[in-house]
């Protein structure tokens, strides 16, 4: 299936391509749909489309500046341009920005069905392309091409020299603010050369389109980006954005997954060794771990890396032993905390009692501090409380304490890494205070948490296993099936009231996820 993404200020037309052409007949997805070129970008780095269809003249960002920002950080997507407005100089300048079609309105479902028809041809293409490597070898094999490569390890490695005079005759552009260093390792490391290969001439296509504010190499068996920015947000917000583009554009054209390990920002050329260096100890301390591929920086491996270390057993009380542990810990701090009390005590129904009130104070402060509610994550908590209220033996409180325990603590690590916890509880909790503000958007919420776009982007979908815009949308269905279910709100009235303005959009998405119509959802539950 092709994810495609519609743009467009006006709601009949979005209307008219969303309910008059044929998305369940065919291999094309509508993944989403905004009013304007700003929310549509935002959303665009979140979903990453295979195809965006933009209308030219649109509020606050115009379709064509939609379409050089995409170009620039997910150079895989295809661009339509839809306009009202025949004129030359829009197409002209369309085909510059490498928009593949330019469609005039009204458009026809059968015309846009040929138009992504032809698209969906090129995209093939482009992977059968991307197997055939004669051409990248011959590029690399050229001199001007190894001479880049051997600037840029070189500048990676402490051994210093005039790299800006060697950069200035090869035409590179080295001068910025600020440097970072991104690993990317193929993961797992693939058999065959060809692949890597194949993975390579992604990435060097990805490079290429930066605008050259990212530079490609290969050092120690690795794949290296040499990334420049103009300050702290800007560096994070390319390396992040990078990091995306290379991980989804890779596995979509190669199926090779990729970890990517990004270094400290450093000021000067002299210190992109130590950038490098950084990089490469949270590579190495990520393939150690065995982790999935994903991305991440050295503040989030030490977080990992907290998140699951052993804590010293002698320390007492039971909130300390259970701060950093792991659900295969439980057995083993149970087991201390009564030999810490010594044979009489073992013995006392008042001091197994004391332990299990112990025990489930601790469990409770750790759901909270993980963003949770008790009572929603210890199951059938009220016989926890019931056995608080009586006097038990210890052999009767430990089956109860070890539940209590291993759900807080399986909560707290299904939160994400120690680093991130509190930023995605923050998000969530923006997001059920925002969700009905059809405005909000994947900006307002990175910002709230103090994150570029592409940063948060990157640490939601990792730590929560979905999207924003994903989870977004799930939060408003289900605020909408609770209207549906319990109040006789017309359908329209409930859009509005979980956050979108346009109803039918609102439909077509609750039946896209629940495989019912609003209406038909209402009945079912009533007569069920």
């Amino acid at each position: 299936m092709y994810k495609v993404f519609l743009a467009d200020d006006e709601i009949v037309v979005r209307e008219g391509i969303r309910n008059n052409f044929p998305w369940d007949e065919t291999q094309f997805v509508l993944a989403g749909e905004a009013p304007d070129g700003e929310i549509a970008l935002s959303m665009i780095q979140d979903i990453k489309p295979d195809i965006v269809i933009t209308d030219i003249r649109m509020p606050f960002m115009d379709g064509l500046e939609l379409c050089r920002s995409v170009t620039r950080a997910m150079p895989w997507i295809y661009m339509i341009i839809l306009s009202g407005y025949d004129d030359f100089s829009y197409a002209r300048e369309a085909i510059s920005l490498g928009v593949k079609e330019y469609l005039l309105k009204p458009v026809s479902g059968q015309e846009l069905l040929a138009v992504l028809e032809r698209i969906s041809e090129r995209i093939e293409f482009d992977k059968r392309q991307q197997a055939n490597l004669r051409l990248f070898k011959e590029q690399f094999a050229n001199s001007s091409r190894y001479l880049r490569e051997k600037l840029l390890t070189d500048m990676m490695s402490p051994t210093g020299g005039d790299y800006i005079e060697r950069a200035n005759a090869l035409q590179i552009n080295i001068n910025a603010n600020e440097y970072l260093v991104m690993l990317v390792k193929p993961s797992p490391v693939p058999a065959a050369q060809d692949e890597i290969m194949s993975a390579r001439s992604v990435l060097q296509r990805i490079s290429d389109g930066s605008g050259e504010t990212t530079h490609l190499c290969e050092i120690n068996g690795n794949f290296a980006f040499l990334v420049l920015g103009d300050d702290d947000d800007d560096l994070d917000e390319r390396a992040y954005g990078l990091a995306q583009a290379a991980q989804y554009d890779v596995e979509r054209n190669t199926g090779i997954k990729l970890t990517v390990a990004i270094g400290e920002r450093v000021k000067s050329i002299p210190e992109i060794p130590a950038s490098y260096a950084d990089a490469r100890a949270v590579l190495e301390k990520l393939v150690s771990l065995g982790e999935k591929p994903r991305i991440m920086n050295m503040q989030d491996v030490q977080s990992l890396d907290e998140g699951f270390s052993l804590l010293d057993l002698d320390v007492m009380p039971i909130s300390e032993q259970i701060k950093h542990a792991g659900v295969s810990d439980v057995d083993r701090i149970l087991n201390h905390y009564v030999e810490s009390m010594g044979p009489s005590a073992a013995k006392s129904m008042m001091m197994a009692n004391y332990m299990y009130v112990d025990i489930m104070l601790a469990a409770s402060r750790m759901i909270k501090e993980s963003g949770g509610i008790p009572h929603e994550v210890i199951p059938d908590v009220n016989r926890y409380q019931d056995a608080a209220r009586a006097m038990l033996s210890f052999d009767e409180v430990l089956p109860m304490s070890r539940e209590m325990l291993v759900s807080a603590i399986a909560f707290r690590n299904n939160q994400g890494s120690m680093r991130y916890g509190g930023v995605i509880r923050k998000a969530k909790a923006f997001i059920a205070e925002n969700y009905a503000d059809s405005n909000i958007t994947l900006h307002d919420v990175a910002s709230h948490v103090a994150l570029s776009n592409n940063h948060f982007c990157t640490v939601f979908s990792q730590e929560v296993g979905v999207t924003y815009t994903e989870y977004i949308t799930s939060v408003r269905l289900s605020k909408a099936k609770e209207l549906l279910s319990a109040t006789p709100m017309r359908t329209s009235d409930i859009a509005y009231a979980v956050g979108y303005n346009d109803p039918h959009y609102f439909s077509y998405l609750f039946k896209k996820n629940t495989g019912l119509t609003p209406r038909d959802y209402r009945r079912e539950v009533r007569e069920g």
